[in-house]
């Protein structure tokens, strides 16, 4: 059912609108909000829209545009191999659990790489095109399927922002995990070839200390996740198809032969970073390094994924600029949290000094210690209508509703502040994860970060139904309202 939204005089209709204002504006906004100190735009649904359907809802615009993959969620029934098997996804816990490894291996990951140490490179775990829900080990919760090599063998991938090599696992394999398709076999396509050790494009990859007999001559890899999961392979060239009529020509990619971890089933990674190796990096001729993607709002819808620019653009996109410093992550520039378009009073310092990246890997999203309090009770105030649970399922996770007793539920709109000035509203709907379908139980998905990861994560699912795109040449990242329905 569609959403439908409340707002606070003309102002804020004309804002809801534009998504994104400018500070003149946002003075306005916030002017509006002094005489209407405890009213915000907000954002009113149906309760049982939260929880996923046992029947998968696709979103059209993935067959509206060319170089296009459906997103969908690893647990849900639009992944197809759901159909045949029973599942159960990952709880609130382990999603927390996964996503501290995550925010390890991504600090891990930079230092490593800036301090020129990429034996000790470890990678951002998370998972998927069309986007599917990724395995509590990637936290990436999303999935989507490529074509590789000729003839065309479809793979289901975890789409990884902070990620740079894709790979997926290969026959002949040593050792490999189980994964819901065959597995690609070098041997039986006509345009995969092994890179030499001696090729320039061989710097792209770490490399292990030793190599299985017979390859020393090949450019092998090694990558290692922040749980402990592995990849090693070969560092190859293979055909990669986009579209029936579109095809990405000696593709690099790690055709894994050693795979071991806490995979679930996906075959591998479709990565996404800045960085040469990244697919955003090797189609730059084609699609001028521009992607953007759609997280679908539950495990029953579908999203997508998309290279290029679109024609037309999406309609009220904002674009705030990326910040070079958070390399090979998606750095952004912000400088405060609020609600329904109001600013909350935290110093911009508190955001500035760890600095902001966004991840598709990464399932909650992480608030300084000293910021989230002050956020967590702003969202309690304009919830009061609903009970607060007296259990919930994590300690990180403090404020989760029983919504048993209502059948729709009207949540604050999340309102991202920026340097530039722009303002970026975040479907309220997006900020409520769901605990318990029984009882109809949901939290907000926002948590502190932990002493020591020192930087601020806007994870997948407060993206959720936002059309989110990356102009990387230009070094900016835009922001649309109802990208996928």
């Amino acid at each position: 059912m569609a959403t439908s939204i409340s707002f606070v005089g003309l102002s804020c209709f004309l804002l809801s609108l534009c998504l994104v204002c400018s500070v003149k504006e946002g003075y306005a906004f916030e002017e509006l909000r002094e005489s209407h100190a405890e009213s915000y735009l907000t954002h009113t649904f149906e309760v049982s829209s939260l929880f996923a359907s046992s029947i998968c809802n696709h979103s059209t615009k993935a067959n509206e545009r060319k170089s296009t993959f459906r997103v969908v969620d690893k647990y849900g029934p639009c992944f197809q191999p759901n159909q045949q098997r029973s599942v159960v996804s990952p709880s609130l816990t382990d999603i927390i659990r996964s996503d501290r490894a995550r925010i390890y291996s991504i600090h891990h990951s930079r230092l490593s790489k800036s301090s020129g140490r990429r034996d000790h490179i470890v990678e951002p775990n998370s998972l998927s095109i069309p986007v599917k829900d990724g395995s509590a080990f990637s936290t990436s919760n999303y999935l989507v399927t490529v074509g590789l090599g000729k003839p065309k063998k479809d793979l289901s991938l975890v789409l990884d922002t902070g990620s740079d090599l894709t790979w997926t696992q290969c026959q002949p394999c040593s050792r490999c995990y189980k994964q819901t398709k065959p597995l690609f076999d070098r041997t039986q396509s006509s345009t995969y070839v092994n890179i030499s050790k001696s090729d320039s494009v061989c710097a792209y990859v770490q490399r292990p200390g030793t190599v299985p007999p017979g390859a020393e001559t090949l450019c092998f890899y090694r990558i290692a996740y922040g749980d402990g999961s592995i990849s090693l392979g070969f560092f190859s060239k293979e055909t990669l198809t986009m579209s029936a009529a579109e095809k990405i020509n000696s593709f690099l990619f790690g055709c894994g032969t050693d795979n071991r971890g806490e995979f679930d089933l996906e075959a591998g990674i479709l990565g996404l970073s800045q960085e040469s190796a990244s697919i955003v990096f090797q189609t730059a001729a084609k699609y001028n390094k521009i992607f953007s993607y759609c997280i679908p709002s539950s495990a029953s819808s579908t999203g997508h994924l998309t290279f290029g620019s679109q024609t037309p653009a999406p309609a009220n996109i904002i674009y705030t600029k990326l910040v070079a410093q958070k390399s090979p992550s998606y750095g952004l520039d912000l400088i405060g949290i609020g609600l329904g378009g109001t600013k909350l009073n935290i110093s911009e310092s508190v955001f500035t000094t760890p600095g902001t990246i966004i991840d598709s890997g990464t399932v909650f999203t992480y608030l300084p210690p000293n910021a989230y309090p002050t956020f967590r009770d702003a969202f309690r105030a304009a919830m009061t209508a609903y009970p607060l649970t007296t259990g919930r399922p994590d300690d990180d996770l403090d404020t989760c509703y029983d919504l048993s007793k209502t059948s729709s539920v009207k949540v604050p709109e999340i309102s991202f502040f920026f340097k530039d000035g722009k303002v970026v509203g975040m479907p309220g709907k997006s900020s409520l994860v769901t605990y318990s379908k029984t009882n109809s139980q949901v939290c907000l998905g926002f948590a502190p970060y932990e002493a020591g990861d020192d930087e601020i994560i806007i994870g997948n699912q407060v993206q959720r139904t936002m059309e989110v795109v990356y102009g990387v040449a230009g070094q900016r990242i835009g922001f649309a309202l109802i990208g996928c329905t």
